[in-house]
């Protein structure tokens, strides 16, 4: 299977998003694109290795990504949801069946939640994390399909006023820091 990829249009999109972490996720829920504030908050994509690019292997097995997710096991049994909906859509897809198997062997909540069953679409609303750069970021939350490419999801993170939230960001891109990619 092609590498998946985003048009010009889209980057552009992103990039014009300012203080907006913004970024693609790919049908295997890899990062397939993102702009410079996602970069500051969730870590430089750019330097990570295809399972740390995967929000689902990153949820499960970092460390500092955990420790950035205010209510980890919410974010992640919500994200676990998400992600066997996405399971069912590509039933033998060997990428997803070799990612779902070293969860199984790497993260001892996946391997215990897994069997649940639960199914959940993409959910707006507010998330909080903890950077260990500044502390506190809030945001509104919104996910939607790209309608010429519908394998690929846009997230799409508002800073909120709470937490200070906009000038936090501003300190991180003037800065131009990231949180490590060892997540």
């Amino acid at each position: 299977m092609e590498p998946e990829t985003v048009s010009a249009t889209l980057q552009r999109f992103l990039d014009h998003q300012g203080l907006s972490p913004a970024f693609v996720l790919g049908r295997r829920w890899d990062v397939v694109a993102w702009n410079e504030s996602a970069r500051v908050v969730f870590g430089d994509y750019g330097q990570m290795t295809t399972f740390e690019r995967n929000s689902v292997w990153r949820i499960f097995t970092s460390p500092i990504h955990r420790q950035l997710l205010v209510n980890w096991e919410g974010h992640a049994r919500r994200v676990l949801a998400q992600f066997r909906a996405t399971c069912g859509r590509y039933p033998g897809d060997p990428r997803l069946t070799e990612l779902i198997h070293d969860l199984m062997l790497s993260s001892p909540e996946f391997r215990a939640w897994w069997p649940d069953h639960e199914v959940l679409g993409a959910e707006e609303g507010q998330k909080t994390f903890n950077h260990p750069q500044v502390g506190y970021l809030m945001f509104e939350h919104l996910t939607f399909q790209v309608f010429d490419a519908p394998d690929l999801k846009v997230n799409v993170y508002t800073p909120l006023d709470e937490a200070d939230t906009m000038a936090k960001l501003s300190q991180l891109l003037s800065e131009r820091v990231s949180v490590k990619s060892g997540f």
